[in-house]
This record gives structure tokens, sequence and C-alpha cells, in this order.
């Protein structure tokens, strides 16, 4: 096939504009991405044969890597439902913090979602867990549904940046190749903190502006008393042990997207001893799990065909020369805000895509400016995050159901001024990293 595109070429990066056109319509994601993909290679001269090749090559990198361990978390949400873990840690918690007053049930609300997402590893599978059992308990507190949904899905978007065996998490460490230790200490611990001290500040103005309003909780069904048996509390003491001892294990020895494989399978195994079925099932199960994602895995897979594809047409280069006119050489707190706005705003679909995308359009001018990968950890946490809470995506449909929530502008409000302040921290952070930390 003719190549239409000279290298390096600006127009190369026509597939990532249509993607992005498509996906802002509310195209399926798969079908936007597939597209996409189709057109870079067309552009680029690569037939069929070509074509496979690059999804065959894919299989293997950051996304085909991702897109498994998203299957196989997918896989282990569902082994632990089976085995009643879920209930057992939400009840515990709860317990134990003592809901009594509006101010407890923020942080409880906050907390619960937070360690489920962590050891779940999905955003909308944890709170979908949490949210049958906490609704009552909160709502009794007297906390409105537009604060339980926005503590829900922020506290859920923390636990995705920091959980240990997360997808997004394995996403970051793939595309910036940095360890777990230095992701965490440099990067995800700093903006998450940030992150979670300002929604919950934003979290008590929400609430005593809703039930000043009138909002509140009509009626809830209060979930039948949970009692674990025997075999429950094992299975969720065999699974927190597993756990800890993997990530410790993770810590010493250098933890990395292959690693993680590894855990969640290790996890899903220990998990299902502790249910009352045969193993053969229990597989079955697991399996059904990593089907649901099949679709996802799918998306990956053509993104990398797409990205591919802009390679060969050296768009990225091209779209570099562009940002240095624009920036200047020295610009480098410029570029991180620039980046961070561009994926937050711009970029829309699954994590590991836009991080894939917002590191192969600025990571080589932001390294030829010095900018080191620990610095540039807060940008692509960032490109990611500040999309999840500015525009009322599928997640946020989710949460708003979770919540029995209909108050979507409110949400959206203080999602824009969450991500203007998180805008702000991304170079602030940058100077710490790059001049005060060793």
């Amino acid at each position: 096939m003719p190549t239409l595109i000279t290298a390096p070429s600006i127009f190369a990066l026509i597939p990532m504009v249509l993607f992005l056109i498509l996906t802002l319509r509310g195209i399926n994601y798969t079908l936007s991405v597939g597209i996409a993909a189709i057109l870079g290679c067309i552009l680029m001269g690569q037939g069929p044969i070509e074509f496979a090749g690059m999804l065959v090559d894919n299989l293997g990198g950051t996304l085909g890597q991702v897109g498994l361990i998203i299957m196989f978390g997918s896989g282990l949400g569902l082994v632990m439902d089976a085995a009643g873990i879920n209930q057992v840690i939400v009840n515990f918690v709860v317990k134990k913090i003592g809901v009594n007053s509006e101010r407890k049930g923020i942080f409880a609300c906050y907390l619960v979602s937070l360690i489920m997402v962590c050891l779940i590893g999905t955003l909308n599978g944890g709170n979908a867990v949490v949210a049958p059992i906490l609704l009552p308990i909160v709502a009794a507190a007297g906390l409105t549904p537009t604060t339980v949904c926005f503590l829900m899905f922020n506290a859920g978007l923390v636990g995705v940046t920091i959980g240990p065996f997360c997808s997004a998490v394995a996403a970051a460490l793939g595309v910036s190749g940095l360890s777990y230790q230095n992701y965490m200490i440099y990067a995800a611990i700093p903006y998450s903190v940030a992150w979670a001290i300002v929604s919950l500040i934003i979290s008590f103005y929400i609430q005593k502006s809703t039930k000043k309003a009138g909002e509140k909780y009509e009626s809830v069904e209060l979930a039948e008393e949970f009692h674990a048996t025997p075999r429950q509390r094992n299975a969720c003491i065999a699974f927190l042990i597993t756990f800890t001892l993997c990530l410790i294990y993770g810590l010493i020895v250098g933890s990395d997207m292959k690693f993680v494989m590894f855990v969640i399978l290790l996890l899903s195994v220990v998990v299902g001893l502790f249910i009352e079925q045969k193993f053969d099932k229990t597989i079955g199960l697991f399996g059904r799990g990593m089907g649901k994602m099949g679709g996802t895995f799918l998306s990956f897979l053509l993104t990398g065909v797409m990205i591919d594809s802009i390679t060969l047409g050296g768009g990225w280069e091209a779209l570099a020369d562009v940002i240095l006119k624009l920036v200047g050489s020295n610009g480098k707190y410029q570029l991180m805000i620039i980046a961070s706005f561009v994926g937050g705003f711009g970029v829309e679909g699954a994590v590991v895509t836009q991080m894939q995308i917002i590191q192969s359009a600025f990571w080589d001018i932001a390294s030829s400016m010095g900018i080191p990968m620990t610095a540039w950890a807060s940008v692509l946490i960032a490109a990611v995050r500040i999309t999840s809470i500015v525009y009322p995506s599928a997640n946020y449909a989710a949460h708003l159901g979770f919540a029995k929530c209909n108050n979507m502008k409110t949400l959206l409000i203080a999602g824009w001024i969450t991500s203007v302040i998180m805008m702000a921290f991304v170079p602030i952070w940058g100077f710490v990293v790059m001049n005060i930390l060793p």
C-alpha cells in the first residue's frame, strides 16, 4: 500500500484527533480506537499483514499487559465476592468507626470506599460492593445523596491511584518505568494526599449546601445484618495475609506489571480455596470475570496500533516541535501544565490509553528539558484523574446509581473546582521534586 504521509509530519496525528472526537461524542470506545487504528495504517501504507503484526507486538507490550491485568482483576473480583470477603471488610470498618454524626459519616464513607477500591482494584467494582452496606448507615447519620456520591467517587479515584495491584497503578508503572516505591513516594502518595484533602474539604461544603436545600435520603432499605461465617472470616484473613506478604515482597524486590499479574492469580487461588464449591467451578468463575473485560483488552491492542502508526509517521516528533515553539526550551513547568491539561480535558478513554498518549506526545520533549520521570509521573496521574471528574462519564453515571443521587450539576461543579486545584498542584510538586527532594 502507498504511504500517504511522509515522516515526520503533524498530519500523522490525524488518527488520534479522530479518536478523540469520536470518544468525546460518546461513540463506543473500542469502535472509536479501531477506526483510528485502521486510518493510521492506511495513512502510513500498512496493509492487513502489518496491521496484524502490530496487534501481535502489542500483546507483549505495556498496553497488552495492562489489558491482561484488568481481565485478571475482574476475575479476582468475582472470586472475592463469592467468598464473602467484600462484606466482611466493609462491615468491620464501618462498625469500628461507629458512625453517629455527619462528620464521622463523611470519614467512614471516604475510608470504606478507599479501602475496598484499593483491595478489589477497580473503581466501580469496589464501590458497587460498598454502596448497599454503606448507604443506610450514612443516611441515618444525615449525609445527603450528593455528598455520598462525591465521597465514594473521589475516594475511589484515590484508591485506584495508590492500590498496589490496581490496573491504573500497573499502567503507570509500565508507562513510566518507575519502581512501585518511587512511583508512590514521588508521585502517587503526594498527589493522592492533596486530592484527599481537597475532596474532603469540598465534601463538607457540599453537605452543608445540599442539606440546606432540603436534600436527603427519603427511604433507604436497611440491609440485613451480616454475620460472617467461619469460612468467610478465614477467607478474608487469608486474603489480607497473602495481599500483605505480596506487597512486602514486591517492595523488597521491586515489583512491576508482571509481578502484579502473579499476585492477582495467587490471590484468586488462595481465596478460591475457601469457596464452598469445586475448584474447577471457581476457575470458571474467574474466567467469566475475565470475559467481562474482553472488549477493553481488545481496545488496548487497537490503541497500540494507533500509537504505532503515529510513530511511523513521525507525528510525535512534529508535535514536539510545535510545543517547543510554544513554551520554549526552558518552559518545563508550563509543559507540565499543558500536558496535564491535554490529558485531563482533551484525551478521553481508558487510563492506560490516556497515559500512553500523553507519554508518547510529551515525554521526549520533557526529558530534553531535564524533567525527571519522578516529577513527570504526577503529570501522568493528573492526565487520567482529572478527566474522571470534569465530564459526565459512565463512571459518574454508575456512582449516581450507587448513591441514589441525581444532582450531576453540583458534582460537576465540585469536580471542576477540584481539577483546577490539582492542575496547579502538578507544577508546584514538580518544583519540589526537582529542586528540594533528593
